[in-house]
């Protein structure tokens, strides 16, 4: 089975989503110890897809491809009932992963 490749867009980011590591704009995500375990269990499953179809089969990652001002970007939440989500481009080989942000679009449920 293939996998999709996955890429960073910075090291802070890389840091953030392999290593648990949150610094510069993602340092204020530091004492969030649910987000950290949320966030590598959620990049288990990006790295587990052979593409982004398998992703809208995870019903928990509320994959979609998102709208307006985001358009030509798509996001997984991080986490079941949570704020937080990835955010990402799709190509041909995967996905290049942009972003964490903190989002109302969720709200705090």
């Amino acid at each position: 089975m293939n996998h999709m490749e996955i890429l960073f867009i910075d090291e802070e980011i890389e840091d953030a989503v392999l290593y648990s590591n949150f610094h510069g704009k993602y340092k204020k995500f530091k004492s969030t110890g649910k987000l950290k375990k949320d966030l590598a269990k959620t990049f288990n499953m990006l790295r587990a897809a052979n593409n982004t179809k398998y992703l809208e089969k995870i019903t928990s990652l509320h994959y979609e491809k998102l709208k307006h001002d985001k358009s030509g970007l798509s996001s997984v939440r991080i986490g079941y009932k949570s704020k937080y989500r990835l955010i990402f481009t799709e190509n041909e080989l995967g996905i290049t992963i942009e972003l964490i942000e903190i989002s109302e679009h969720y709200g705090d449920k």
